[in-house]
């Protein structure tokens, strides 16, 4: 039976397992050891939305397990306008061995999965980014150890990046506290189902609109940009309405003397985020942003059943 990675709940149970996985492939990577069960495998990569370090990761990544990649663009496919999604994931998966979508819409990647007989990726929809929060995830656990008992503040928009962390942090015991203005709140169903996620596993989830109140005292201080791709009409109220939510070195003082600053990138620097937050020695992003490539090759390995 395939299996598909579109939502953090698809892995929720092997979520611990799935970062030990991907920090032991970073650490062989490194030490030169070739490991090689995609040779003769292609992975089809289908971007509605451009983006460097999704392109680059599982490009790279899934050359270094032996396999070679396809880039589909925006313009060569168009799901669901020049041809239908049914159609698309039949015809890819005669061609393909595992395809990574990275789309606009949850419900045309939710169709992908459904109509494709090899393992879709979710690597983006305006719902989630998985393999975002693995990689994440997988950071601050290189960093801090166990995420269990510890604090993860959120300060701005409630976006998929936010939905994706929500899902998972809980899931690993570690305490959620998202500062986000009225009327960009995360999604209340998503709320729900981490806050059961917490309440298993004795971690708390709290949605507030005060960012000082969600950064003191954290471990983990995250924030993303405010204006996403397609929120560009927004971008003047958006500007505005966020202003309070800057993480500058004022609102990082308020986190634990040993807190470190992640940002999924790119970042928009003077707007989410200070150049002296971004560049100070506990931030951590381009870590973060290498992790993508190791999460993202030990969930390939997990939904290809070669681990």
């Amino acid at each position: 039976m395939k299996r598909d990675l579109i939502s953090m709940l698809d892995i929720k149970d092997e979520l611990k397992e799935l970062i030990d996985l991907a920090m032991t492939m970073k650490g062989e990577w490194r030490e030169g050891l070739q490991f090689t069960p995609f040779k003769g495998r292609t992975l089809g990569l289908i971007f509605e939305k451009p983006s460097l370090r999704t392109r680059v990761s599982f490009e790279v990544g899934f050359s270094q397990l032996g396999g070679t990649s396809l880039y589909l663009s925006p313009t060569e496919i168009q799901v669901g306008k020049r041809e239908s999604v049914h159609d698309v994931g039949k015809v890819l998966s005669r061609f393909v061995d595992i395809i990574m979508y990275r789309a606009f819409k949850n419900e045309m990647m939710m169709e992908l999965a459904k109509h494709a007989d090899v393992p879709v990726v979710n690597g983006l929809d305006d719902k989630e980014h998985p393999c975002q929060a693995v990689a994440d995830l997988m950071t601050m656990t290189e960093i801090k150890g166990t995420l269990k008992g510890r604090t993860l503040a959120w300060v701005g928009d409630g976006n998929n990046v936010l939905h994706s962390l929500l899902l998972g942090a809980p899931v690993l015991g570690m305490n959620v506290k998202a500062a986000c203005p009225k009327g960009y709140e995360p999604d209340p169903d998503v709320v729900k189902k981490a806050s059961e996620l917490g309440k298993k596993n004795k971690a708390s989830v709290q949605i507030m609109t005060d960012p000082r109140e969600a950064v003191k005292g954290a471990d983990v201080v995250y924030t993303d940009t405010w204006v996403s791709m397609g929120d560009e009409a927004e971008m003047e109220r958006r500007l505005r309405d966020f202003s309070p939510y800057q993480v500058n070195m004022e609102l990082f003082s308020l986190a634990r003397p040993d807190a470190i600053f992640m940002h999924c990138l790119p970042a928009h620097r003077g707007q989410e985020v200070t150049d002296d937050v971004m560049d100070s020695p506990r931030s951590v992003v381009f870590q973060e942003a290498e992790n993508r490539m190791h999460a993202q090759k030990a969930i390939m390995v997990r939904l290809m059943g070669k681990k």
